[in-house]
């Protein structure tokens, strides 16, 4: 691989004048710096990132942990993200997997937004410093050089059950997606809150779990009817793919929506409204969310004052099918 060093051989120069073309000094002639890049192109030489990082002891590159891509909730969150990371001349790598990430351990990032349920917090614990801050949004953990983020969970699902009761629903089922999610949880928490302070009683067998897909909803709604002559009139979902999937699972069984049980979803996702019929959902400004972590994080790497934005703002859509 080419150094800097037959880049200057090559062009005739010294290997400090190379390095200043490279990083876009100003203080060399154009004539040079046409020169030193021009030879650069001929023998192909790409700086070596990982060095100039260790060289200013700092990395200009973000990390995005997140547990998987299911689903397009992540979309806009990952774009609004993408938006403050150009602003502030940064790259950013995504990594989604089950692992440990070595990228994390190694410090090959300079700042990390964590969505990934099996990153632990004794990890994020160990790692964290001034020098090595993390935005979280998927847990409430205490440390000074961790920041959090996290949706306004209890709040929408608080909408979704006042919404359903003024619409005459007293019996309201809900289903949950795997308890591994933070935010999922959160919603099943909200709901029985809910419930329990307007005097609503919850029945555990009207809690049912699916995965977060439109699939599980499907399978597991229609393993629920299969089981109960006696359902709710109305459900709550933690997210819209698993309300769309329970509601076909209703459709197929020749009942309708919202005559026979009236549903609401959560996130808000894009076809949520071309769906028929048209789903009810908490709507989460999942770009706003995403830039709001993003810019927490550059003004803990930067150090400069910011002020804490502790939720992300959500509404209540109503459509037809609650």
């Amino acid at each position: 691989m080419p150094t800097l060093k037959d880049v200057a051989k090559k062009a005739n120069v010294s290997i400090s004048t190379v390095s200043y073309v490279i990083n876009g000094s100003k203080l060399i002639s154009k004539g040079t710096r046409e020169k030193v890049l021009q030879a650069a192109r001929d023998l192909g030489y790409h700086p070596n990132g990982n060095a100039k990082n260790l060289k200013k002891n700092k990395s200009e590159i973000i990390g995005l942990f997140l547990s998987g891509f299911k689903g397009p909730f992540f979309n806009e969150m990952l774009e609004g993200i993408q938006n403050e990371v150009e602003k502030n001349g940064y790259e950013m790598v995504v990594c989604a997997s089950a692992d440990m990430h070595r990228l994390l351990k190694e410090r090959y990032v300079g700042g990390a937004i964590i969505l990934n349920y099996h990153i632990d917090n004794d990890l994020l614990h160990v790692l964290a410093s001034e020098k090595y801050p993390f935005v979280v949004l998927d847990r409430e953990i205490d440390n000074p050089h961790i920041e959090q983020i996290l949706l306004p969970n209890k709040q929408g699902i608080e909408q979704s059950v006042d919404h359903l009761i003024q619409r005459g629903h007293r019996r309201i089922g809900f289903i949950a997606g795997g308890q591994q999610s933070f935010d999922g949880e959160k919603r099943l928490e909200g709901f029985q809150e809910s419930m329990e302070q307007r005097g609503l009683v919850v029945s555990p067998k009207d809690i049912i779990r699916a995965d977060f897909t439109e699939v599980s909803g499907l399978l597991t709604m229609k393993e629920y009817l299969k089981q109960e002559a006696d359902y709710p009139t109305a459900f709550i979902s933690a997210n819209d793919e698993m309300a769309m999937g329970a509601i076909k699972a209703v459709q197929q069984k020749g009942m309708q929506v919202p005559n026979d049980i009236a549903f609401v979803g959560f996130d808000n996702i894009e076809i949520a409204k071309y769906f028929q019929p048209a789903l009810s959902t908490v709507q989460v400004n999942q770009k706003e969310w995403g830039a709001v972590a993003a810019k927490m994080l550059f003004d803990k790497i930067n150090k400069t004052d910011f002020n804490k934005q502790t939720s992300i703002p959500i509404e209540f859509i109503e459509r037809e099918s609650s």
